[in-house]
């Protein structure tokens, strides 16, 4: 046999054993459930801590009234300025408290100082649990939802919940959408299967058949927003306060805004999307007092 063959004889063996290795040696596992969990808290943790900020329309429901507002993020909390109300252009009045509400902020550093620690507190709630998240729950993995995994949870019997947002999210089961690309929270949709007791109940609860709904979507590689929230829970607390807890908020219209932007400079930006509206308002009026004319 000559170099030539010897040689082909040896890459053929080595094709053969490369090729039939992987059916004889155990297969590396893949992520759990649970990992799948830990990996997308931990990334949607990564991008909070980047601060990436942004514009969008926001669209409310509450007190079987249907409200959307411009909302730009800033690095102080968010500032909304008014469009509309049930699909129609907001009254003199309702106009008004809305621009009230923009000159107290502008002109009261007290006003700015409250919508701050609003929005320090509720990042810390938010930071705290998706920390605690995949301990929180048992999941199960029901197989894959397109580019999605989609993943089944019940309360975890082993986990002691401290605070009361973590009382309440242990009473949730519901499914989770893992987007597998970047490894990050698509949707998570919960019910109260139990009802959430503070202080053994003496403190208040939280009603059974609770929901919670929300949807994450791709802004941008490594970047997402949140374009439904929606809650509905009913309870007790604190012995005579009720709980209401009905939220029902979409966004879409995503824009990026400067990473530096603050009350100030979204007010600025407010103030002259108003002035170019009603500067539009004003010529269409007039066209249609011209119109008239003839």
């Amino acid at each position: 046999m000559t170099m030539l063959h010897t040689l082909r004889a040896n890459y053929t063996l080595l094709a053969l054993v490369a090729f039939c290795v992987p059916s004889v040696l155990p297969r590396l596992s893949a992520q759990t459930p649970k990992e799948l969990m830990m990996a997308a808290c931990d990334n949607e943790i990564r991008q909070r801590k980047q601060n990436a900020l942004w514009a969008s329309q926001v669209e409310r429901r509450t007190a079987e009234h249907v409200y959307r507002e411009e909302e730009i993020d800033t690095v102080d909390g968010p500032v909304r300025r008014l469009l509309s109300v049930d699909g129609h252009e907001p009254s003199p009045s309702e106009r008004k408290q809305d621009s009230d509400r923009l000159r107290d902020l502008r002109e009261n550093p007290k006003a700015r100082l409250t919508l701050k620690k609003n929005r320090e507190a509720q990042e810390k709630k938010v930071n705290d649990l998706l920390r605690v998240l995949p301990a929180v729950f048992l999941f199960e993995d029901q197989g894959k939802q397109g580019g999605l995994e989609r993943l089944a949870f019940h309360p975890n019997p082993a986990y002691k919940p401290v605070t009361y947002e973590e009382m309440a999210l242990h009473a949730l089961s519901g499914v989770v959408l893992v987007d597998l690309g970047e490894k990050r929270l698509a949707r998570f949709s919960g019910t109260l299967t139990q009802q959430a007791n503070f202080g053994h109940g003496l403190l208040g609860h939280i009603d059974k058949g609770g929901t919670i709904e929300i949807n994450r979507v791709r802004l941008s590689p490594g970047l997402w927003g949140t374009s439904l929230f929606r809650t509905d829970f009913d309870g007790r607390f604190a012995i005579f306060k009720n709980i209401g807890k009905h939220l029902d908020e979409t966004r879409n219209d995503f824009e990026p805004v400067p990473p530096d932007t603050d009350i100030q400079r979204a007010l600025e930006q407010i103030a002259h999307k108003s002035a170019i509206f009603s500067q539009k308002t004003g010529d269409i009026e007039q066209s249609h007092e011209s119109e008239k004319a003839f």
